[in-house]
């Protein structure tokens, strides 16, 4: 084997600090005079962070802030010189030692000061500045390199922020509401107002009145069997984010791309409902909180089949009443009268059960965030039980299914009069 085929290479993992410094010293760029300065301002400073992060009176604490003070030194001069040791041996020859040591400390503080995770926290740092310094020149030495990627990461984040609080601006959106919301959802909120033409920030009726619009215009036909799922694109034309800053550009498109290729087949999906598709997009957007009074308005606007049956009665006893009346093929009500009730039973033992007209409308016209729960309720509890009380020949007069009735379905006295 030839003596050259093979190299081994040397890794010199001395800090950037000694090395730019025995370079200096070598090729003659750092003067004995300086070095002799060097000693006397890294003792001083030793001293002084030793004093900053507990005390300066024993050993082991002089020992971590000498280190600390290297480590801030090395960050501080890799990061204006890079592998350029005869420019950082300068910078050691022409300022002072201490000046470095600052400038590495300035580096922490930037890095500390920026936003570390995407999500609003109204600026409550996970870290006080002492822990996070701390942290990065003794307990978990932050090198260089892993310096430039956190900086890298937190610019990002800060853009991403700095993008959604013009959005939020423009959408009318108090700086006090962000606290917890992530960027994105304001992001993609608010151009997907600009697409459908909408002025501010939108309730949940609001958005889903907007995917009505996108949708309609798109030709979407809800249940339409016909056309596959993945037809329909969503186009969010560039000139939509034309006028907005230019420092926020990048991110805006990125986001529009983003909208196009995750959300929009799904916001025009014809075998999906509104509401589930609505619930499915809840958390990606942020939609301005409302009053008890416009949640009718929504659910309305979202599950009008729904509310037309139901006429707003959610609780049990009215769910299920209504749900009897249209297995038994008589007229859907949340309330029946004595004389209704035996009606019904007399029906059913006549003609039986419609198993599949319940299962049916609950798929297709309840809620999306109840209709698991009323699924269940009703093909596992309620309806098998309905079926043997009230088809049982034993209960000739109809005693135990009126009963039956009264305890499990909302059964006046008699009717409610007419205001």
């Amino acid at each position: 084997m030839p003596a050259n085929s093979s190299k081994l290479a040397t890794i010199d993992k001395r800090p950037y600090f000694e090395k730019a410094l025995t370079y200096g010293v070598k090729h003659s760029l750092i003067d004995a005079l300086k070095c002799e300065a060097i000693v006397t301002d890294g003792a001083k400073g030793t001293v002084q962070v030793a004093e900053y992060f507990g005390t300066s009176h024993l050993f082991g604490s002089l020992d971590n802030a000498r280190k600390r003070i290297v480590h801030l030194i090395s960050l501080y001069l890799e990061n204006l010189h890079g592998d350029d040791l005869a420019e950082a041996a300068r910078s050691l020859q022409d300022n002072s030692l201490l000046s470095h040591s600052r400038g590495g400390n300035e580096l922490l503080k930037k890095l500390h000061a920026m936003p570390a995770f995407e999500l609003f926290d109204d600026g409550k740092a996970t870290q006080t500045l002492k822990e996070f310094q701390d942290e990065c020149t003794l307990a978990k030495p932050l090198s260089f390199r892993d310096y430039r990627r956190k900086l890298n990461e937190r610019e990002r984040i800060a853009g991403v922020q700095d993008a959604a609080r013009w959005f939020a601006r423009e959408m009318r959106v108090p700086a006090d509401a962000l606290d917890g919301t992530e960027p994105g959802q304001l992001i993609r909120t608010a151009l997907l107002c600009r697409l459908g033409g909408f002025d501010g920030c939108p309730s949940r009726q609001e958005f889903a009145a907007i995917l009505v619009a996108l949708r309609n215009k798109a030709g979407v036909r809800p249940n339409d069997q016909d056309t596959p799922a993945a037809s329909l694109k969503l186009k969010i034309p560039k000139t939509l984010i034309e006028n907005i800053p230019e420092s926020h550009h990048r991110i805006a498109d990125e986001v529009r791309r983003e909208i196009e290729r995750h959300d929009g087949a799904l916001m025009l999906n014809a075998e999906r409902p509104l509401d589930e598709i609505m619930s499915i997009l809840d958390l990606r957007y942020y939609l301005r909180e409302t009053g008890l009074e416009d949640i009718d308005v929504y659910d309305a606007f979202i599950s009008q089949e729904w509310l037309e049956l139901t006429k707003g009665k959610e609780d049990p006893y009215s769910r299920q009443t209504l749900l009897l009346c249209l297995a038994a093929g008589v007229k859907p009500k949340p309330a029946l009268s004595i004389t209704e009730a035996r009606s019904l039973i007399r029906q059913v033992r006549q003609h039986g059960f419609n198993e599949t007209v319940v299962p049916e409308l609950i798929s297709t016209a309840a809620p999306f965030s109840i209709r698991v729960d009323l699924l269940t309720m009703w093909e596992d509890e309620f309806f098998p039980e309905a079926q043997t009380r009230l088809l049982d020949d034993s209960d000739e007069k109809g005693l135990f299914a009126m009963q039956f009735l009264s305890e499990n379905c909302n059964v006046k006295d008699k009717p409610v009069p007419k205001k």
